[in-house]
This record gives C-alpha cells, structure tokens and sequence, in this order.
C-alpha cells in the first residue's frame, strides 16, 4: 500500500494505482493501515479534477471507502460539473459514505428532475445508475421506505394459488366463491374472496393476475408499455392504503443464460418505472412488489404479481427450519390427502420430526389426544419445540431414533417424512426401513395407520410384500421427477408376522445404517 500510496504522490500510473487502491482498502484491517499513512486525502481528492474520466471515478469510489468527511464538498462540486454520464453514480455512491445532509435540497431537486426526463436510448443505462443512487439518499431523507399496508380484502381479486402438478383439485374444492379453473401451475380464480383463499393452507403461493396480454415478447419496451396500460396501478392503489411509490423487484423464470437474464431484467426494470412514471420504483431490497414473468414455450412470458404487503399468517409458526424441512404447503396437502383415514382425537407420533412441521399441520386439521414428536437431531428437537410454542401446541419431544423409542400406550397414528439415503448404502438403508415398519407396528394398535412420505418406493413396495401386517389402503405420487411418493399404510395382524423388533435388535439396525445415537 505505501508503494502505491508513493506511486499516487509521484504522478505514475494514475488510474491503475487507484484501482489497486481501491481493491486493497475492501480488505481487514486495510483502512486503518492507509489511515495511518497519510493525515489526509487532498492528494486523491486533486484527482477528482483528472482529464480522464476513469480516475474520476475510481477517486471518488477510494474517497468513498476512506469514509473522508473533508472530501464531501469537493464530490459534490465535482458531480454537479462532471460532464460523462457514467461517471456520476461514483461520486453519488461515495457521499453515501458520508454526512450529505447538508445537499438534501439539491439532491432531492436532481432526483425528481431525472425521474421526470425521457433519457436517450444510449444514456438511459447511466442515467438510471445515477437514480438508483438517488433514490437512495432520498430514502435515508424520508427516514427509510414507507410501507404500504394491505386493505383490499373485501374486493373480489384475479389470483392464482399454486400448487403441486396434479394436486390442484385439493386446493380448488375448497373454494366457495369466485369462478375457478385448473391450470399447470395451480388454481387460476376469476373475483375470488381473499379472506377465503387465505385460509386454505394447500396452495405455495397466492399470485395476482393481471389484465394484459398473457403471452408478452421478450422485449423490455413491449412488456412494460403492456404492464403500464393494464389495471397493475389500480389494483396496488385499491389495495393499499398510502401513496407511491410501490418498490418492486423481478423474478424472470426463463431458461436464457444466466448473464442474458441479468442484462434483460436490469432493461426491464428501467423501463417498467420510466413508463410507470416511477409509481413503480425498482429496488433490490425493502421492496413490496415482486412482478414475476414465466416463460412459456413459445418463448413468451405469463406475467403475474405477488405482494409481500399480504399478511403470511398461514404458518407464522415456523419460525425455526433445516435445510430438510418440509415446506408447510405440503405438510397440509399430505394431512388434506390423508383425510378420510384421521382419527379424532387420536394418538400420534411423527417418527422423524425435524421442526415439527408435518404434525402441526396435522394438528391444525384434526384435534389429537396426545402428540409426541421423535428425532435423533438435538437442533431439530429444539427447533420443533420453538415452532410448537408459537403455535400454542402441547407436543412432548424426545430426542432420540425412533427406532429405539417406546411407549407404554399403542398410537392410532404414525406419521413420518422419511430421511433420504444420502451417504448410506442400500443395504443400510434396506435395514432401516426393516427396522421402523417393525417399530411402527410394535407402536401401532390393530386398525391403526402409518402415513409415510418418503422416495423409496421400491423399498417401501419390498417391504409391503414382505411384511404381512402391513397392509397399503392409498398411495400417491406427490413429485414423480424425484420419485417422492405418500403412502397410507394400515396394521392388521396376521398369523405369520414377524416378531417385533426389541431394543438390541434396533440398535444393531442403527449401527448397521451408520447412525448415532
């Protein structure tokens, strides 16, 4: 750094040194180290008035990380007479480091001009950098976003709910108002009933419709010009209750290259605020709105919107989740498919609980007499015990296999999202499989039912043929691509069965299939 910090004072290699400055003070430890050489930064400031545009920029970015209050009226004379658009963004980006408070006036003024203006298609990439930067500040002036809270409940609504490939009948027969029809990706509704919709817990995701062309080209201009003539304003000023701006983000589910994908949204995201006159204002963060494009095969893009301003209340419970958790979405579509085989009040246990989801979402549908929840995690355990507190519901958690778990009283019900073979062989994970259908039915009374979820179904089919007290009453393919399947499994004694398993035994099964207690 001093080498560089010399070769700066000596006038060489200008701009390249800046850049290597610049990328060493983003380093530990670095700022302190240049802090300590130097007592201030006329030297880099001097370069703010540099023929070239370039070492404009990287001066101002390198004030910027030193964090040089002196520097703050120097940047600002030097973006108001900079000439190149490109340019400008840095000396923005760098009085964000600072106290610019006292420009508030004028960069409000600056930001509101810009806004209003139609750039030229060749400046229009810089000059939407030198909003973004703007509306930054002007944020951090208003104190932060405003947000905008929800009101439009009443008001039949456009929507979809997805849901899983084949399984849209589960949500849609659950609806009472509004006019509704089945599409590949969910339930598409005509003036349904919001309050309705957001009770039903078998559906991922509400997404609004909009009134416009379905099939939009992939061009930027075309797709915003439609959003910007459709009902997309009415619909958030109905809703919402406050003034735009409404910040949004994008989500394009397209199949183009990652880079071209970038290039294309950042495109779309100019346009859509410019034709919106900034009613719609672009953000990467705190935003409220996320419009969605999903290609189809034609190449075209279906454009829908979903609101973050709508309360998720359906499963606030979960606060605490794994990387293997179940999403509580399909938790219920399981517990709605398995309705007919309930029993009230029963007892249950969820053989491998992971945070408690599966149980609670078949706690939320039917009452039980008594729920236990067993897992060999100790951070699952815990986790399933914070959820359960949340949803103000009495569970007794027990660490450990469920192979080794007993209990004086039989259960009604045994509910399991198996664990996926990872690193385990077959043959390990034949001999856990062997192990809890032998458990379930030392657990299960006569009559009583297993609901297993898992994607082993070879495994599982063995093992009904094998095992004469097992008896299937319905299966369902719930993801055919990854094989995972829901079974609904009863106990009925036979006069051949296997004797149950006992706990040496099952501890030979745990170390067999590698796990530890």
């Amino acid at each position: 750094m001093q080498e560089v910090y010399e070769a700066l004072k000596q006038g060489t290699e200008i701009r390249k040194n800046l850049i290597i400055l610049k990328q060493m003070l983003k380093e530990e430890g670095a700022l302190d180290k240049y802090l300590s050489m130097t007592e201030d930064d006329e030297l880099v400031a001097s370069f703010l008035k540099d023929e070239d545009a370039k070492t404009r920029k990287n001066a101002a970015l390198v004030l910027g990380l030193v964090q040089s209050q002196e520097s703050i009226d120097k940047l600002w004379e030097a973006y108001v007479s900079e000439t190149q658009l490109f340019v400008r963004s840095a000396y923005l980006s760098a009085m964000q480091k600072l106290d610019y408070r006292a420009y508030e006036k004028q960069l409000k003024s600056r930001y509101q001009t810009l806004s209003a203006s139609v750039p030229a298609p060749e400046e229009q990439k810089h000059i939407q950098e030198e909003i973004k930067e703007l509306r930054r500040m002007a944020i951090q002036f208003e104190g932060g976003i405003t947000k905008h809270k929800f009101i439009g409940y009443t008001k039949p609504q456009d929507f979809i709910l997805t849901t899983l490939k084949n399984y849209q009948d589960t949500t849609s027969v659950q609806l009472e108002t509004g006019a509704a029809r089945i599409i590949p990706m969910g339930v598409q509704v005509a003036r349904g009933n919001l309050q309705e919709a957001l009770q039903i817990r078998t559906y991922r995701e509400l997404l609004f419709t909009l009134r416009c062309d379905k099939n939009l080209p992939p061009k930027p201009a075309v797709i915003a010009g439609e959003l910007a003539r459709s009902n997309l304003i009415r619909v958030l000023t109905e809703l919402h209750e406050g003034d735009a701006p409404f910040y949004f983000r994008l989500e394009i589910k397209s199949a183009m290259p990652l880079d071209k994908k970038s290039s294309f949204a950042k495109k779309l995201a100019a346009e859509i605020e410019q034709r919106t006159h900034r009613f719609l204002v672009n953000s990467t963060e705190n935003y409220e709105v996320e419009l969605r494009f999903l290609e189809n095969r034609n190449g075209g893009f279906y454009p829908c919107m979903k609101l973050y301003t709508l309360p998720a209340k359906r499963f606030s419970y979960r606060k605490y989740t794994t990387s293997a958790s179940m999403h509580p979405s399909l938790a219920a579509l399981l517990v709605e498919l398995a309705s007919n085989w309930l029993t009230s009040f029963a007892h249950v246990v969820d053989a491998c609980c992971g945070t408690g989801t599966l149980l609670m979402e078949r706690m939320f549908a039917l009452p039980v007499r008594t729920a236990y929840a067993v897992d060999i995690f100790g951070d699952a355990i815990q986790g399933a015990r914070e959820n359960a507190g949340i949803a103000h519901m009495n569970i007794n958690f027990v660490q450990r296999s469920f192979l080794l778990f007993t209990h004086a009283c039989k259960f009604q019900e045994i509910w399991a999202d198996m664990p996926v073979r990872g690193k385990k062989t077959k043959e390990e994970q034949e001999a856990f499989y062997h192990g809890f259908f032998e458990k379930a039915r030392e657990l299960l009374e006569e009559g009583g039912r297993l609901f297993l979820y898992c994607n082993e179904h070879g495994l599982v089919k063995k093992h009904l043929r094998l095992k004469p007290y097992l008896h299937l009453k319905q299966e369902f393919c719930i993801r055919e691509k990854d094989g995972a399947y829901f079974y609904i499994i009863e106990k009925k004694e036979a006069a051949d069965a296997y004797p149950a398993v006992d706990g040496k035994a099952a501890q030979e099964i745990l170390d067999g299939a590698g796990f530890q207690p």
